[in-house]
């Protein structure tokens, strides 16, 4: 019973032991998981991040070069950051702070080494390379100097 009371008596005098948490802030311990950031410029659509997210919360939109998030959807597990080739989705430790609306975040890729946009550029490039072959087209390859015109009209026998 002198045990019992001796702890109380010390937890009466002493700090608590929980933070006065609206009135003061969280302070997170090192290595904590939180929001997830991707950089447009390291990406590469290759979608692994979006086959292995459990939240199906990342979905790659490859025609229009883009990365939608879906924030209050993710449950910050980690896999897509660990699962991406290029480290181009990175985990910092702030947390966005909980919201009624449903929070989106768009990302452009830039990357010029992605797949789909090298087609992108080959397919431009290819289009403005025939655009500018019909205008020198009529002209036609010059024969050499020494090179005689053959007629090959038949006779009827």
């Amino acid at each position: 019973m002198l045990k019992i009371l001796a702890n109380i008596g010390k937890n009466l005098i002493s700090k608590p032991y929980t933070s006065n948490y609206p009135f003061t802030p969280y302070q997170h311990f090192p290595g904590v998981r939180a929001d997830v950031t991707f950089d447009g410029t390291k990406c590469i659509l290759c979608g692994l991040c979006q086959r292995s997210c459990p939240a199906e919360c990342i979905l790659i939109h490859k025609e229009q070069e883009q990365i939608e998030y879906l924030n209050t959807q993710c449950i910050r597990c980690g896999y897509c950051v660990r699962v991406c080739p290029t480290n181009a989705i990175s985990q910092n430790e702030v947390y966005t702070k909980p919201s009624r609306q449903r929070l989106t975040v768009y990302t452009k890729v830039t990357n010029e080494n992605a797949p789909v946009i090298k087609k992108r550029m080959a397919a431009e490039a290819a289009k403005k390379a025939a655009a500018e072959k019909p205008a020198t087209a009529g002209t036609g390859p010059a024969k050499p100097a020494g090179e005689k015109k053959v007629d090959e009209k038949k006779t009827s026998a």
